[in-house]
């Protein structure tokens, strides 16, 4: 399996268990984690596996479009908490 595959496996796995705590009210902080540990085997898989530079695997990985995902989960949640009060 090339490194590519594996992160994209690894990548539609989070986005699928992102969704089904966002479509299903599930543990929130389920997808936090998600997000977290992806970004943390995509960096190994990057510097390890495909010889990256520390600085170029790290950005790649913790990358922007994450830190937005994150942000905007975390919106609608304490949107819908508020609305439920």
């Amino acid at each position: 399996m090339t490194p590519h595959i594996l992160m994209l496996v690894i990548t539609i796995i989070t986005l699928c268990f992102i969704g089904y705590c966002f479509l299903f009210n599930k543990w929130t902080i389920g997808a936090f984690i998600a997000v977290f540990i992806q970004s943390i085997l995509l960096f190994n898989i990057r510097y390890f596996w495909q010889d990256k530079p520390f600085g170029d695997a790290f950005i790649h990985s913790f990358d922007l479009i994450t830190i937005v995902i994150v942000i905007i989960f975390a919106i609608y949640k304490i949107n819908k908490a508020k609305s439920s009060e």
